[in-house]
């Protein structure tokens, strides 16, 4: 009879606990359909906000105010299609009340009641409608002159769709309007869908066969359908439209909720058995049943159901010392450990949750994808049977930086914000944009059919640039340098492919910016180099690898040597020889330039303390600048500094200059240039001729002499025409009271020639090539003094 009477009374209470527990799931379930449907109509009203501000901004920056509609016309025929890329739109109209003017498949009658609002009005209006398809359309007020017209845009709802997908977590679909679903067909393939959210993954559920009792219950209050080890919940919201209504499907996965029941409906056996044995065993031990013991257990287990824990500790009262303890007191104290760790669980539940929560996959800024998403993607396109391949756009904006700079980090933003809404016009069911950084950008194309199709993409890219951002009431003109990496879906390494795509734009950025390039192998050695040179410099330096070797420059009449020039080397033990112009260029873009500079500093001023120690302190030697160098003090504060502690005269060193880096960054140049010359630095402008040879330049600041570039040198014995332009150019410099060198004589018929056309100074190989300490000595020996 106990043990009956345990049976019912566990079965009982396990009955009572499942009810509760399918009561809070419907209330999950109607709070889900409920923040769903929410989230859906946030989203869409913001979409159109945001279209409303496109709309607004398509009619400022065409500055077509003072235009008449039919200018206006004309203004957007020429553009519609960039205006379709740029922000995505399917159609567009221009309506007074005289004339429309229509671009696109334009829905005229479905935005009737629209337009004839903003004219009622004079405000904004923005609806969703549905006719073959359903679409966003917004419609703004604009005037031509005095007269009032309605500028309205129409734009696809798909990218809406996919936004709501990433926000909810659930797949959603929309409906086709104006069609009927197949009556012969029981599956949720019955229903004609105008877009469907991870079609691939849920395409075998949506073919599974259904009741008709069952999809009359989808459709009026939603469905739980298990299928292949996991369930889902499917069910219909309806939202109000211009035209047919908007029907959307949601299908979302709750396995871990079911199973979380599941887990919860074992625990409460675990428990009623324990309170069950505690019961036989007080039965079989005293044969007497405590009763108001037995409810205050029983109440406590309804409270803890309900996650009522302070009510049911409060039930329970506190546990103190008893002179007889028995097991039903035993079982109160584990009622109160499990109390104490089921709070402990949810605690730790809610943590998890709050963390998850932290780890957004929207950008807040642009509401693209992040980079975590990113990467997911093509964890999900290589272990997708159907997907091809897989092309990586990679942007970086050229010139972001000083919008921040000028305008402030909150125009940054809203310029990122513009760039992003941008971007979301290229999106479709195989493209995805995603901001992975501060000012750089991804672009994820599956399953192209051709590389034709990329370039189209990238030029497309280049083009969304072309018109200004509009922020603060100022037009600000940005471009993006963008790198392209392709691979196949099965051997996708994302790591590797995002790092072909950045090396790839960074040769862009070399190549003038605003522009994009496809990675190939070439990129990636010139990649590897660039880091070589970067990781093993500073090594390299204090190995010995690197060393000065000097070039001497002689009087063309005396052939005595006047100056000599100073020229860095680098032997690497594993790539021999590297060009001056390839690592110079790369330790440009970072400190090791400053610490290459004072190592050239120190050495060229020992060997002026040298030369003076033999005779020769009437020998200048000269050093170039690089473009970090001449727009940062410090490496005139260490010029100085060094010179002082060797007490070596400014006018033994000679600064030279090339005519690129003097005119890229003229007034800071200038001022450079100005107080090196204050001190006693002799200045050389070095290279003229090979860039843009402004006389105007000459003519706004002092130096002490002129290098003519090499390459207006090559053929100067035999070609007349470099003749006269060297014999004129030389007249010109002299006027200025200057002194002119020639490079690279490598004759002695050149040497003569340059001689008779004026160059006062000649450095080239058949004087000498450039030479180590040990020979310059020797060199200068036999030259003898002047």
């Amino acid at each position: 009879m106990v043990i009956v009477v345990a049976i019912v009374s566990l079965s009982a209470s396990y009955g009572f606990v499942t009810a509760q527990q399918s009561k809070r799931f419907i209330e999950n379930v109607k709070a889900i359909k409920k923040s769903h449907l929410q989230v859906a109509q946030l989203l869409l009203q913001q979409q159109l906000k945001e279209q409303v501000l496109t709309a607004e901004e398509v009619f400022t920056l065409g500055g077509l105010g003072n235009k008449t509609p039919q200018e206006a016309a004309s203004y957007f025929e020429g553009i519609w299609p960039r205006l379709q890329l740029s922000f995505g739109l399917s159609s567009m109209s221009i309506t007074n009340s005289e004339q429309t003017f229509e671009f696109g498949d334009f829905p005229a009658q479905e935005t009737t009641l629209l337009r004839q609002e903003v004219f009622a009005s004079s405000q904004a209006k923005s609806a969703i409608i549905c006719h073959r398809i359903c679409e966003l359309a917004s419609s703004v007020p604009v005037m031509f002159g005095r007269k009032i017209a309605s500028l309205t845009l129409v734009a696809d709802i798909a990218p809406s769709i996919e936004f709501l997908y990433q926000m909810v977590g659930s797949d959603v679909g929309v409906l086709a309007p104006n069609e009927e679903p197949i009556t012969n067909q029981l599956n949720l393939k019955r229903y004609s869908t105008e877009i469907m959210t991870g079609l691939g993954r849920i395409d075998a559920l949506l073919k599974t066969q259904l009741t008709q009792d069952e999809l009359t219950q989808a459709e009026t209050q939603g469905i739980i359908k298990s299928f292949d080890g996991r369930e889902f919940f499917i069910w219909f919201e309806t939202l109000s439209v211009v035209g047919s209504n908007l029907k959307v499907i949601f299908i979302r996965d709750v396995t871990s909720v079911v199973a979380e029941q599941n887990h919860q409906k074992e625990q409460i056996i675990i428990i009623f058995m324990t309170v069950t044995l505690g019961i036989l065993l007080t039965l079989i031990t005293f044969s007497i049943i405590p009763i108001s013991q037995i409810n205050k257990l029983r109440r406590a287990i309804r409270l803890i159901a309900n996650k009522e824990y302070n009510t049911a500790r409060f039930r329970l009262g506190q546990s103190g010392k008893r002179k007889f303890n028995d097991e039903l007191h035993d079982l109160e104290d584990e009622f109160r450990n499990a109390i104490d760790m089921l709070e402990s669980y949810e605690r730790e539940l809610d943590f998890s949750q709050k963390r998850l929560l932290r780890q957004a996959t929207i950008d807040g800024i642009t509401g693209l994808f992040t980079r975590n998403v990113l990467v997911d993607d093509l964890w999900h396109i290589r272990n997708t049977e159907s997907s091809l391949n897989v092309a990586i756009f990679f942007l970086d904006l050229d010139g972001f930086k000083p919008v921040n700079d000028n305008l402030g980090h909150e125009a940054g933003d809203i310029m990122l914000k513009k760039i992003g809404y941008r971007l979301k016009g290229v999106s479709n069911k195989f493209i995805k944009v995603y901001r992975i950084g501060g000012d750089e950008f991804v672009i994820c194309y599956t399953d192209y059919s051709s590389e034709k199709i990329l370039f189209q993409m990238a030029e497309s890219l280049v083009q969304l640039f072309a018109a200004p951002f509009h922020v603060y009431e100022t037009n600000i003109v940005i471009s993006a340098s963008i790198g392209i990496a392709l691979q196949k879906a099965k051997a996708i390494d994302a790591d590797q492919l995002l790092r072909y795509a950045d090396i790839a734009m960074y040769q862009a950025k070399e190549e003038g910016k605003n522009r994009y390039k496809f990675f190939d192998e070439s990129m990636r050695a010139r990649a590897q180099l660039k880091f070589t040179i970067k990781n093993d410099f500073l090594a390299s330096l204090a190995d010995g690898q690197l060393f000065l070797v000097y070039q001497p420059i002689v009087d063309s009449y005396t052939r005595k040597v006047t100056k000599i020039e100073a020229l860095c080397r680098w032997k690497h033990p594993e790539l021999g020889f590297i060009p001056p112009p390839t690592f110079i260029d790369v330790l440009e873009e970072s400190e090791n330039m400053n610490k290459l500079f004072e190592w050239i500093v120190n050495n060229v001023i020992q060997e002026a303390t040298y030369l003076t120690s033999i005779g020769r302190s009437d020998v200048v030697i000269s050093v170039n600048l690089s473009p970090s160098q001449l727009v940062d003090d410090r490496a005139l504060e260490l010029l100085v500094n060094q010179l002082e502690i060797h007490k070596v005269s400014p006018n033994r060193i000679e600064l030279e200059i090339t005519e690129t880096t003097l005119i890229t960054n003229f007034k800071q140049a200038k001022a450079w240039i100005e107080m090196a010359a204050s001190i006693g630095f002799r200045v050389a402008i070095d290279d003229f001729g090979a860039g843009y040879s402004s006389l105007s330049y000459l003519a706004s600041f002092n130096y002490n002499t002129v290098k003519l570039d090499r390459s207006l040198l090559d053929k100067i014995d035999v070609d007349t025409r470099q003749q006269r332009i060297v014999g004129s150019l030389t007249q010109m410099i002299h006027s200025f009271s200057v002194p002119v060198v020639a490079e690279g004589a490598e004759t002695q018929e050149q040497f003569e020639q340059l001689g008779k056309l004026g160059c006062d100074f000649i450095q080239g190989y058949f004087i000498s090539k450039p030479i180590i300490h040990e020979d310059l000595v020797v060199f200068l020996q036999e030259n003898g003094k002047p």
